[in-house]
């Protein structure tokens, strides 16, 4: 079953078109990553998809309901952690639960056990600035996952981290994802962390933009130390570039 589908979008931006009908799918607990050249409108097709803007024409729809134009109905986590840093990591990751008016104890109830899979259960009574930055992004994917824990929308997830900390943030976000069988799509310009985190990869190019390329990704436990996957990678770059 489709938890999201984007179906047959339109829209403009200055008087030009961005999209022509672009439509999308993203089946239950399957994560999708769309990856392209920068200025192609994977933020505005996020955007339409989280509900923050309205297609020119066209319907977006979460588990068969028209949620086009609606906010509020998926968990959407931007590229900067965006952590208030003057307040504790237990408040901060309460924030969604909090501007919806729950009372205290149940947030707590909500909160502490998941400290431990985000590994925070250590941390939750420090501020952000005494965080690292694998710390910070598992602090902002668990407020995201608290404001929907079903759809969750991640753009450029862990751009920011150091080259072994990503790593260390795929392994452990791909067994959560598994393991909570999210559904996720995922925009970044990173080819490597489209692999790593996706079942399935769409290259955006194009005026207006469509969803030229598609590829499913081969999930087994040596893939990603394979050649097979030097040549997706590969193919994938083509895609992006051609």
């Amino acid at each position: 079953m489709s938890k999201l589908i984007l179906n047959n979008l339109h829209h403009s931006f200055e008087n030009k078109p961005l999209f022509n009908g672009l439509s999308l799918s993203v089946g239950t607990g399957e994560v999708v990553a769309i990856v392209g050249a920068s200025g192609v409108g994977k933020t505005t097709l996020f955007n339409i998809a989280s509900g923050l803007i309205a297609p020119s024409d066209g319907r977006v729809a979460i588990d068969g309901v028209d949620r086009t134009g609606q906010a509020g109905f998926v968990g959407y986590m931007l590229q900067k952690d965006l952590l208030l840093p003057f307040k504790r990591v237990y408040d901060n990751i309460a924030l969604p639960l909090t501007l919806q008016n729950l009372p205290k104890s149940a947030i707590h109830d909500k909160i502490m056990p998941l400290l431990p899979a985000f590994g925070l259960d250590e941390l939750h009574h420090k501020y952000p600035a005494q965080l690292s930055g694998g710390q910070r992004q598992r602090v902002a994917l668990l407020r995201t996952y608290l404001s929907n824990d079903s759809l969750m929308l991640l753009d450029e997830p862990f751009s920011a981290l150091d080259f072994v900390t990503k790593n260390q943030m795929y392994e452990w976000f791909g067994a959560f994802q598994k393991d909570k069988e999210l559904t996720c799509l995922i925009i970044t310009h990173d080819i490597d962390e489209a692999i790593y985190l996706a079942d399935e990869l769409y290259v955006l190019k194009g005026l207006p933009a469509t969803l030229a390329h598609h590829f499913v990704i081969d999930k087994s436990s040596d893939f990603l130390q394979s050649v097979e996957y030097l040549n997706l990678k590969q193919d994938v770059l083509r895609a992006i570039q051609g």
